[in-house]
């Protein structure tokens, strides 16, 4: 994660926590280059803004452990700022880890749909997994990444990425 402060925590009616994790408390490569990224200014929540680049990774984790038994989902809010093809051909995919040696959780998504501008969370569903009874570290690592396409692209916005605690009503896909 860059020197930003941590993510915002925040608790709902019913007690649920959800941390929200600005572009500059995400790790995203080549993001301290402004001839790749155009990064939001310092103190503000503006978006991250992919300029050109030949791989995509952005990586956070939440700033303590998770307890155990619980819930989460986690999404992204990204936009698009100008067309590019390549998103149509190679998807993007998320992942979510508890614990360094986790199980991993991923999702694959197509953003080749998204239209210019549209403020959207992926995946629509949100990435759902719970947090293991027996598990020794609780600590959620997390991304979004491409597999490796060769091709550079741009346009791509990251708004935000959240993590939020779901009721145990809710049935993990």
């Amino acid at each position: 994660m860059s020197a930003a402060a941590d993510p915002a925590e925040e608790k709902n009616a019913k007690d649920e926590v959800r941390w929200r994790f600005k572009p500059r408390q995400l790790d995203i490569t080549w993001g301290g280059d402004s001839k790749y990224w155009k990064m939001p200014a310092e103190g503000t929540d503006g978006p991250a803004e992919l300029l050109d680049v030949v791989w995509l990774e952005i990586n956070g984790s939440t700033p303590k452990p998770l307890p155990k038994g619980k819930r989460y989902a986690l999404s992204f809010k990204i936009s698009m700022a100008d067309y590019d093809p390549v998103w149509k051909t190679y998807p993007v995919y998320m992942l979510a880890k508890v614990g360094k040696k986790g199980t991993s959780n991923w999702e694959k998504i197509n953003l080749g749909e998204l239209r210019v501008g549209d403020i959207v969370e992926i995946p629509s569903g949100k990435l759902r997994f719970e947090v293991p009874e027996k598990a020794k570290d609780t600590v959620l690592y997390f991304g979004l990444y491409e597999l490796w396409s060769g091709e550079w692209k741009q346009g791509l916005r990251i708004h935000e990425a959240v993590v939020e605690e779901m009721p145990k009503s809710i049935v993990l896909s």
